[in-house]
């Protein structure tokens, strides 16, 4: 079945609150609204795309852009999430558009995961066992050798369970082919997924 309707969320513009103060508690309803969809309906098909993603290759920039586009197989799928519900206390800051369908708007398809920094002492273990080598040699050698730990837009979030901070770095990649399936509680695909929504 495939992604027939969308709500768009835009983040109104203000000179007083950055951007990504107001992702944060976006997101943070938004994970929490999935998490319910999923646990009292079963519900796994909701996803999402950023519009105005930008991620430069050379590192320089990223942006998530100022909306979010939510995905589902039925315009009844949305009406049960009910968004003006689960972000009616950030209507000052956001704007939650209508349910619309999708029709023939697509103009590609996009795969959304989540980038996760590596460890450097999970990558100076896996290397000490891979050489046979010492702990501490492993450490000064990967710590001469740059990272891969690259510069994608984020939100920054906490954990539900014991509020610990973290980051959803977001990679959002066009796609050669629609690809269905399930998302997590983010919208977006799991590790191993490459699960797609419309893009235009």
């Amino acid at each position: 079945m495939q992604l027939t309707h969308y709500q768009e969320i835009t983040i109104i513009p203000d000179p007083e609150i950055a951007p990504y103060f107001i992702w944060s508690k976006l997101f943070t309803q938004f994970h929490i609204a999935l998490a319910e969809m999923k646990n009292k309906h079963g519900i796994e098909s909701i996803g999402v795309s950023f519009p105005d993603y930008h991620y430069d290759e050379k590192g320089k920039s990223s942006k998530l852009g100022l909306k979010l586009r939510v995905f589902a197989q039925s315009q009844k799928d949305l009406e049960t999430l009910d968004l003006d519900k689960w972000l009616e206390r950030l209507t000052d800051y956001v704007h939650v558009k209508r349910i619309n369908e999708v029709g023939d708007k697509a103009k590609g398809h996009v795969v959304i995961r989540r980038y996760r920094r590596k460890n450097v002492l999970k990558q100076a273990e896996a290397f000490a066992e891979h050489k046979g080598i010492m702990l501490e040699a492993a450490l000064i050698h990967c710590a001469k050798h740059k990272q891969d730990n690259k510069p994608y837009p984020y939100i920054n979030l906490r954990s539900l369970s014991n509020n610990q901070p973290y980051a959803l770095s977001i990679i959002q990649e066009m796609a050669d082919n629609e690809t269905q399936g399930s998302f997590n509680s983010y919208g977006i695909n799991n590790a191993a997924d490459k699960v797609t929504v419309p893009h235009w």
